[in-house]
């Protein structure tokens, strides 16, 4: 470069020496930007030097932080899944184990000495799957659910109790859809009972703080809240309701458009139903309300029509779900004063005053306080409430008490009408005799199906054919119409539940000494049912034989391990018949893991990909180009060097120079 602009002629000196030096310096700053440059290995470094290079730059950074704890976290998962299934391999290996010592003493191969020995075998195989059970990796517990972070099994009463909630634990692994990296204790293990399911519908009514997230709505898809139109007398007002969260917003809401007309227009919830509104407009006003533009509201909380004056009208049922903090007292069919019920589990014996508690919550939380291995859930379908039995080893029952009805109001009664006879015994069923025919003539003898009789205390017979009788109710039925055929009156014997406990009572109101049930043809009845027996009383209360035990492996187990000490090879037979099912739920899960597992490595290797495709986009948009660098250094130091030399040769120049 020159000193001077080729432009410039004859200038002063201190002009030229300041060309000169504005020369140099612009080169040596060049030079020591190309010079960071080829130390840093970038194109720029401050988001000055290149705005939208480093707007991306920044985009790119965050993206591939994301990608690379992404990374990190399907790493964390792929251990804990292929411990998880190796842990599931174990439980079916045990299971398999216990399964091959069941089979081998059912005959005459074994006696009570070999089978105690195996007794104790299977104990210590029960206590190998507890460890399993509660087996975890840096505090996340494989079998917990999503409470993964403490122990999940723990011992109680002779059992194993179940204390995990949830279906699994998850983690941003950047699915589509969550991957739980653990699983329930259920799944796996079968460690809650599928019983009591509530047998009946609560229908719990709204109230002020009823949240309108909790009503499935007139239209039974919730209530999507929107911008509704009130109409009164022909004027016309929009009421937006997108913020209202409660049953009180929309009615405070929509009663004050109204009466902006008609002051004394009301929006109530109805008091007969408990889960509608119900309008009233004075008399000679008509009220309509409408849905604005493309909005919902109105349709989902029934009060979409007209409402005359004068009249009040109600709305459509907005189906309440049930929720922890419904309260008791409005529960459909529960009536008022609540009574006490009784719980037993594992020799234990509890009784609760339901009068005491306010909602949902109060009576969950009062039951879990009990320390029985007993919990209260709300059905999936928002409905009913759920008893599960978390005991494995041990027997529930939810029972009245002293003539009360709590517990059937609740429809978590253990034992009611409905109570299937396969679910008796812990789910052997109901022996009886079938298929019986007459030796002489080949055909059918209905005599000799009959499974039960009653001797009553007056001498008359009752013998009964249970027949193709599938619930409790169907017994007492059957039970009824044959003491009708015998002309026994209801006055005379009745048959019902217990009104303290669980199990099915006999009245007896005839005179005599005694009454006695008892089966017939080998059937085994009565005993399976509870109410072989004889009394001198007029009452014969059976014993409950519909008791809800946890359907899984360590029950299996301890059933298994009792059934070998005691020598019972019917017990026997059961238990190792049950634990077909347990290898089944335990190859299923095993089974689910392994796909979990595919997706996350597939994940991971995407995850590789697109963080190689971002960092190779940011490295074109960033890093520096060596050769074109090293270029850009010689032309510059040549231009700083052919500055430097014109700028030494300019400033000494003077007049005489050009007039030579």
């Amino acid at each position: 470069m020159g000193p001077n602009p080729a432009n410039l002629a004859r200038v002063p000196n201190l002009l030229a020496s300041r060309i000169a030096l504005g020369g140099i310096q612009r080169s040596s700053r060049s030079l020591l930007a190309v010079q960071v440059q080829l130390a840093t290995g970038m194109q720029f470094t401050r988001p000055s030097e290149n705005a939208i290079g480093a707007s991306s730059v920044t985009v790119l950074d965050d993206l591939i932080e994301r990608r690379t704890q992404r990374g990190t976290n399907l790493a964390q998962a792929d251990a804990v899944l292929n411990s998880l299934d190796a842990s599931l391999g174990d439980l079916t290996d045990i299971l398999q184990e216990a399964r091959g010592i069941g089979l081998s003493q059912i005959g005459v191969g074994s006696d009570a000495a070999t089978r105690r020995n195996q007794s104790a075998v299977v104990g210590s195989l029960v206590q190998s799957l507890s460890q399993i059970a509660n087996r975890e990796q840096r505090g996340i517990h494989y079998f917990g659910g999503d409470s993964h972070g403490a122990e999940p099994f723990s011992s109680m009463l002779n059992g194993l109790r179940y204390r995990g909630e949830g279906l699994g634990m998850r983690a941003d692994l950047g699915l589509a859809s969550d991957v739980r990296l653990t699983i329930s204790g259920e799944q796996a293990f079968g460690a809650l009972s599928a019983r009591v399911e509530g047998d009946r519908d609560l229908d719990p009514s709204m109230t002020a703080t009823t949240r309108l997230s909790e009503l499935r709505g007139a239209n039974g898809v919730g209530v999507r809240a929107g911008t509704i139109e009130v109409e009164v007398n022909g004027t016309s007002i929009l009421v937006d309701l997108s913020q209202a969260d409660s049953v009180e917003d929309v009615r405070a809401a929509v009663q004050t458009a109204m009466q902006t007309i008609d002051p004394l227009a009301t929006m109530t919830i109805d008091p007969a139903t408990g889960d509608r509104f119900a309008i009233t407009a004075s008399a000679g006003n008509t009220v309509i309300i409408r849905d604005s533009s493309q909005a919902n509201a109105a349709g989902d909380l029934g009060i979409a029509g007209t409402y005359v004056g004068g009249v009040t009208s109600t709305g459509a049922d907005l189906d309440p779900k049930l929720t922890i903090m419904t309260s008791l007292d409005s529960l459909t069919g529960v009536g008022s004063p609540r009574g006490t019920l009784r719980i037993r589990n594992g020799g234990q014996v509890r009784e609760l005053d339901l009068s005491q508690f306010d909602t949902v919550q109060d009576f969950q939380n009062a039951v879990t306080n009990l320390n029985m291995g007993v919990r209260v859930e709300i059905g999936a379908d928002g409905r009913r409430l759920d008893i599960k039995n978390e005991l494995s080893g041990a027997r529930m029952s939810i029972e009245e008490v002293g003539g009360g009805s709590i517990a059937t109001e609740l429809g978590i009664r253990s034992m009611t009408l409905s109570t299937r006879l396969a679910d008796f015994d812990d789910g052997r069923g109901v022996r009886q005799t079938t298929g019986a025919v007459d030796a002489i003539t080949g055909l059918p003898d209905p005599a000799a199906n009959r499974d039960i009789k009653v001797t009553l205390k007056d001498g008359r017979t009752i013998e009964v054919d249970i027949g193709a009788s599938l619930t409790v109710g169907d017994v007492i039925s059957s039970m009824l119409a044959a003491a009708n055929g015998a002309g026994i009156s209801v006055a005379d014997f009745n048959v019902g539940l217990n009104a303290d406990g669980n199990g099915i009572s006999i009245t007896d109101n005839t005179p005599g000494a005694k009454t006695i049930v008892e089966s017939i043809n080998n059937s085994g009845t009565a005993e399976s049912l509870g109410i072989a027996g004889d009394t001198s009383t007029a009452f014969l209360a059976g014993t409950d034989r519909a008791t809800v035990a946890v359907d899984g492996a360590f029950a299996h187990l301890m059933a298994l391990r009792d059934a070998l000490l005691a020598n019972d090879e019917a017990g026997i037979s059961f238990a190792t018949q049950r634990l077909e099912a347990d290898l089944t739920r335990s190859a299923e899960a095993r089974a689910e893991v392994g796909v979990r597992s595919r997706r996350v490595v597939d994940a991971a290797s995407r995850e590789t990909e697109l963080s190689i495709q971002d960092m190779s986009l940011r490295a074109s948009i960033q890093d520096l180009d060596y050769a074109d660098a090293a270029t850009q250094l010689s032309a510059l130091q040549q231009q700083l060097q052919a500055g430097l030399a014109g700028a030494s040769r300019a400033v000494n120049m003077s007049l005489l120079d050009f007039l030579t």
